[in-house]
């Protein structure tokens, strides 16, 4: 979760609650959170529009 929120450039909470909006896709495995390298690169494609 912290290299998603690097990569954002926001707070682990903020990517925490873009997951819990569905704003980025994820996978929960357990009470991990993972997600997809290609679905941050899409998701940051989709704010720069």
């Amino acid at each position: 979760m912290r290299e998603v929120a690097e990569r954002l450039g926001v707070s682990t909470a903020t990517v925490y609650g873009l997951c819990e909006r569905g704003e980025l896709p994820h996978v929960r495995v357990s009470s991990a959170i993972r997600i997809r390298p290609a679905d941050v690169d899409a998701f940051l494609a989709r704010e720069r529009r």
